[in-house]
């Protein structure tokens, strides 16, 4: 089947179906690492289940600013969102399955503030499309609501991201096909984007992240690309095509960038994370070498803490893999 084919609002339960079952997801991680451009796998943890420390569907990712980790799971389960140390040890769980502003349906996309506040996107709850929680796990509030294109609306809610002044950019992989920006409260500030595959169009975009100048990077999933926007979002460049090939994409899925504004993106049917400049010149790529119990078997996700230490989960072995720079 050619799922680059499939129609947009039948086509997202299809792409979310793909995804899931075969081991890709929507996340995020906003932290400025120190740069780097070479990794090695350094360890993993988690395996597959529903006790505490332990993964059924892992769906997102995220590091705060003391290097604690988030990791979300797609299916439902009691502690649909866990807290790790940067080394696996489990710290406290929340969330829980339901259809209010607080609960959850499908978990996706993870991005923490400056103040290691957590947005989830729930993809199963477009209602309350956005959630916030304290780094102890405690609600704050929801945002966004169901509704094709108006202000603060959503079909498909999925990848996070969070810039210097924490406001919180959100993709829309469904009929929408879009990147809207709100405050830290939920408020609308405004977004960009349409369906297709020109300049500035999306199909399926399923996460963003922002440089240190405040450009905005999206992944253009289903047209195997990456593209660059300005703050108020007008087309910068692109870079990136369908392939196996070193700068090539099969069904890209995630991305953070580092201190130097290098953009490591998540090729999930590749089973690699490739390292660009910001320009969109390919660098390196790691996660597809070592013994087989160090390579990505459907990564869903990258997070990245201020030790440049990379987090990706693993669809298939439901496990965290950790790799650290080169030095």
């Amino acid at each position: 089947m050619n799922f680059k084919n499939t129609v947009f609002f039948s086509g997202m339960a299809v792409l979310l179906s793909f995804l899931i079952l075969n081991g890709s997801s929507m996340t995020y991680q906003s932290s400025f690492a120190t740069a780097a451009t070479e990794y090695e796998h350094k360890m993993k943890w988690g395996s597959k289940g529903v006790a505490t420390g332990q993964f059924n569907q892992a769906s997102g990712i995220a590091a705060d600013t003391e290097n604690n980790i988030y990791v979300a799971d797609f299916t439902g389960r009691s502690n649909m969102i866990q807290k790790f140390t940067n080394n696996g040890s489990f710290i406290l769980g929340f969330g829980i399955l339901g259809s209010g502003p607080q609960f959850f349906t499908n978990p996706t996309g993870l991005v923490a503030d400056s103040d290691n506040n957590i947005y989830i996107a729930d993809f199963g709850n477009p209602t309350y499309a956005i959630k916030k929680f304290s780094s102890d796990g405690k609600f704050i509030n929801s945002f966004g609501s169901f509704g094709l294109g108006g202000p603060g609306e959503f079909i498909t809610p999925g990848g996070l991201g969070v810039d210097k002044e924490n406001n919180i950019y959100a993709t829309d992989f469904g009929e929408n096909n879009n990147v809207q920006k709100f405050d830290q409260n939920g408020n609308f500030i405004m977004k960009f984007g349409k369906p297709g595959s020109g300049d500035g169009e999306f199909l399926n975009p399923t996460d963003v992240a922002m440089d240190s100048l405040g450009n905005i990077l999206v992944v253009d999933s289903f047209n195997d690309r990456v593209q660059k926007f300005d703050q108020n979002g007008n087309f910068i460049m692109k870079f990136g095509k369908s392939g196996i090939g070193n700068g090539e994409f099969n069904t890209p899925i995630e991305l953070v960038i580092d201190s130097s504004d290098n953009i490591l993106v998540v090729d999930t049917k590749n089973n690699r994370v490739q390292v660009f400049n910001s320009d969109g010149i390919y660098i390196s790529q790691f996660g597809n070498q070592g013994s087989i119990s160090e390579r990505l078997q459907d990564p869903v996700g990258i997070a990245i803490d201020s030790d440049s230490n990379v987090y990706i989960p693993d669809g298939r072995d439901a496990d965290v893999h950790v790799f650290s720079p080169v030095k």
